[in-house]
């Protein structure tokens, strides 16, 4: 973990120290405010397979009879699913960890994180709160990108370097209380509408 970071090193970039990550961390952060964490490589093949899953749904609803809109429905809820698991990153803005899952995301204010560490038994990265509260970070480590550049330490090194961060230039939340909120999506919600759409419409038909 990187509890050692320097206090320039804070604030002037988060993760390793290349210029390559010094400037896409320093630009994001400097630009929007913001730094978003995400597994790409993830995050393309689930897309891939939700438009592919599209693909199949549409290709079901163009092949005839009114039965096959209850075949239409699987493919569609999956992409739905798909999607959704897509979303999942790590947002680090002014004052908040955000942690975003698969129907939901949680806020976390720098002031209320304990600690960061691996001593679930799961072996991931859990995120410790002063209230006893864990949120976990299975997502983001040991993934293959791992073995070209290190994501997974640069998840900690960002959210530790974040954490310590200076409150007269991050303007820490005044709450330390969790916030869990659903994460609505555009394309995710469509697809999901489509199946039941395409469910009620197969019931309709059938009546």
């Amino acid at each position: 973990m990187s509890s050692g970071l320097g206090q320039a090193g804070v604030n002037a970039w988060y993760g390793p120290a290349t210029p390559w990550v010094r400037r896409v961390r320093s630009y994001r952060l400097n630009r929007r405010g913001r730094l978003v964490l995400r597994r790409w490589l993830r995050v393309v093949l689930l897309r891939v397979f939700a438009l592919c899953a599209v693909a199949g749904a549409v290709g079901v609803l163009s092949a005839g009879p009114e039965e096959r809109l209850f075949v239409a429905v699987v493919p569609l809820a999956c992409a739905a699913f798909w999607w959704r698991c897509s979303l999942i990153r790590i947002v680090l803005r002014p004052g908040e960890i955000v942690r975003y899952y698969v129907f939901r995301h949680v806020v976390i204010p720098v002031g209320a994180v304990r600690r960061l560490h691996r001593g679930a038994w799961r072996g991931g990265l859990v995120l410790e709160t002063h209230a006893g509260e864990e949120i976990d970070f299975l997502w983001f480590d040991g993934s293959l990108w791992d073995l070209l550049y290190d994501f997974s330490a640069v998840c900690v090194d960002a959210m530790w370097a974040h954490v310590r961060r200076p409150r007269s230039q991050e303007r820490a939340s005044a709450s330390v209380a969790l916030i869990r909120r659903f994460t609505w999506t555009p394309v995710g919600d469509l697809l999901a509408l489509s199946a039941v759409a395409c469910l009620v419409a197969g019931v309709i038909a059938q009546l």
